[in-house]
């Protein structure tokens, strides 16, 4: 590249970086051709899924390291294990068993595990604070209807300690991969770049990182074109679509100067913003509620807003390919060093804000779904946390960084293996890497199974391509074999 082409490049990333007030933000894009083949989408029509039976990906991080320990309660795992949780490892910070007298208390799953009762708001029998129409039972109605499964003792074994270390090393699924695992997996199926595959948030993560196709989606409430340095113009009539004309005049024949990478960027990034925008700016009904209440959710909505987002584009009427893989992070304050708090709403609501809001909304995501017969079955969500926290309560009311942890699998109509909890349960006599739950099941292996059973990626593509060196042979048995043969599906259930 030229001293030319260079100077015109930052011009034009400066323009790109301007573009993202047009409510789409940290936007990747794929080459020009593929802009000038999309169209605006009219909304609310249905859609079919992803083709070749292929489901919908929807990969959720909660990072922070969730305590999964008191999300999925051992409360009937050994006598040893029992005596331990509840008397000398969080004698203070356990979360009251099935078979205790308190008011809240975990709710039985199978006999020997049990869910914190705000996973199961709503569910019949289940004492809940701050009661609303969002209730439906949360992730318990979801494992007991068999759309979920956990693994337990789930993690990486790239495992540091450190947050972003470890985030890092899952999103990317090892270390040095220089690509996201998701990025590798739509290398791997030949996706056309076309599909749409997004972030329902303001940033690309790194398990979608080197994938030139991909966008970042604000709320669409703030889905608009205001600009910088008049991001928060709220001018009304006219006067604000005079303004917005002005800026996109503007910037246009920078854009449609030549046909270098940076130009054609941002012919893309308006080209994608005339494809959403129809969508995203005409009001979404769904079918069921979200709890995108602020004074309840601890990420100040941004989950429930995602996971609405997800399902309306999901279920819109898109000119090119239909919606492959969301991504979505949720935050919140998952980082339980002090205060964690138990199951008391009536003071420290810490835990159980947290819990509700991911519960609530991952059940209301996939209600909302289920209500469109094209999509039931055919969609599979993942959630995965960096790392759990250590076994035993810390002098702080908390509890710190540790190992082991869950990894739910949600879908419905059969295509997850649900009502189950899954893996190798360590037992909490022995402690795993900085004094957490030991790591018995490698979360890449349940994500290959997902891969290879949903997404009918081969065990050759993941071995080499997407899981470069995992020993993965064939069908675990989390996932229904969709076009694979179900002849060859094991697995162990705890």
């Amino acid at each position: 590249m030229n001293r030319r082409d260079f100077l015109k490049g930052c011009a034009g990333f400066s323009a790109l970086a301007a573009a993202r007030g047009f409510g789409i933000s940290n936007l990747v894009f794929a080459d020009t051709a593929v802009a000038n083949t999309i169209a605006r989408a009219p909304h609310a029509m249905p859609q079919t899924p992803p083709p070749g039976n292929r489901d919908l990906l929807v990969f959720v991080f909660v990072r922070g390291g969730m305590d999964g320990l008191n999300v999925l309660v051992p409360f009937n795992t050994s006598p040893a294990d029992r005596s331990s949780y509840y008397n000398t490892l969080r004698p203070t910070l356990n979360i009251p068993a099935p078979d205790s007298s308190a008011t809240r208390k975990a709710i039985d799953l199978d006999g020997k595990f049990a869910l914190h009762p705000d996973a199961a708001r709503g569910a019949a029998g289940v004492n809940v604070p701050n009661k609303g129409d969002f209730d439906t039972g949360g992730l318990y109605e979801l494992f007991k209807r068999g759309d979920l499964a956990v693994v337990d003792g789930c993690g990486s074994p790239d495992i540091t300690g450190s947050h972003f270390d470890t985030e890092l090393y899952v999103d990317q699924a090892g270390k040095n991969q220089g690509s996201g695992w998701i990025t590798r997996y739509l290398q791997a199926m030949n996706t056309d770049p076309k599909a749409l595959v997004v972030a329902a948030q303001g940033n690309i993560p790194p398990s979608l990182m080197e994938w030139y196709g991909s966008s970042a989606i604000p709320d669409p409430e703030k889905f608009g074109a205001s600009w910088h340095p008049w991001a928060e113009y709220n001018g009304a009539g006219s006067s604000k679509i005079d303004l917005i004309a002005q800026q996109r005049t503007l910037l246009e024949p920078m854009f449609n100067r030549g046909a270098d990478f940076v130009e054609g960027q941002g012919k893309n990034a308006l080209a994608t913003f005339d494809m959403l925008s129809p969508i995203l700016k005409t009001a979404y009904v769904p079918a069921v509620k979200y709890l995108i209440d602020t004074e309840i959710t601890p990420d100040y909505a941004h989950f429930g807003h995602s996971m609405m987002t997800i399902a309306q584009l999901a279920k819109a009427n898109l000119a090119t390919n239909p919606l492959r893989v969301a991504c979505v992070d949720v935050g919140g304050g998952w980082d339980t060093h002090d205060n964690e708090g138990t199951v008391d709403w009536g003071g420290n609501a810490r835990f159980p804000k947290l819990l509700t809001n991911l519960s609530t909304n991952l059940k209301a995501f996939c209600d909302d779904m289920n209500a469109d017969p094209a999509w039931r079955g055919h969609y599979t969500v993942v959630v995965v946390s960096e790392f759990g926290r250590v076994l035993y309560q810390n002098d702080s009311s908390g509890c710190d960084h540790g190992a082991g942890n869950l990894l739910l699998l949600i879908g419905s109509g059969g295509n997850v293996n649900g009502g189950k909890v899954y893996g190798n349960w360590p037992g909490l006599q022995t402690m795993g890497f900085n004094d957490g739950l030991p790591i018995t099941t490698d979360y890449r292996t349940v994500l290959a199974d997902v891969l290879h059973g949903r997404m009918g990626a081969t065990v050759d593509q993941i071995k080499t391509q997407v899981f470069p060196g995992l020993n993965f042979g064939g069908p675990l048995g989390y996932t229904d074999l969709g076009l694979l043969s179900k002849a060859t599906a094991t697995a162990v259930s705890v």
